[in-house]
């Protein structure tokens, strides 16, 4: 084959190099270690910052409607609200305590 003959499969070195930066970009796109753990730290804060202010609003409910909940109630459903009461107020503290090592 002659020098100056190209095969029909040939591809030229422009093109060969749009490959080449193509190809880095995928890899570049596609998600690293380090990607996935940012994201599901996000995924994870977000979630804690939907449970603390949906827990905020519960306590809160609890306390200005505690006529509403407590009225006709069995001494067992009261105790089990004021034990649901409680423990969301531990694991807010127990958040609080969480954030204090940031």
């Amino acid at each position: 084959m002659n020098n100056n003959q190209f095969s029909q499969n040939a591809i030229s070195h422009k093109e060969l190099n749009d490959f080449f930066i193509k190809a880095k970009k995928d890899i570049s796109s596609n998600s690293t270690p380090e990607n996935n753990q940012l994201k599901e730290n996000q995924e994870f804060t977000d979630l804690i910052k939907t449970w603390t202010e949906t827990s905020q609003k519960i306590l809160l409910s609890m306390k200005n409607e505690q006529k509403v909940l407590t009225e006709n109630r069995n001494p067992k459903s009261l105790m089990a609200f004021g034990a649901m009461g409680a423990h969301i107020n531990m694991a807010l503290q127990a958040l609080k305590a969480t954030e204090s090592d940031h």
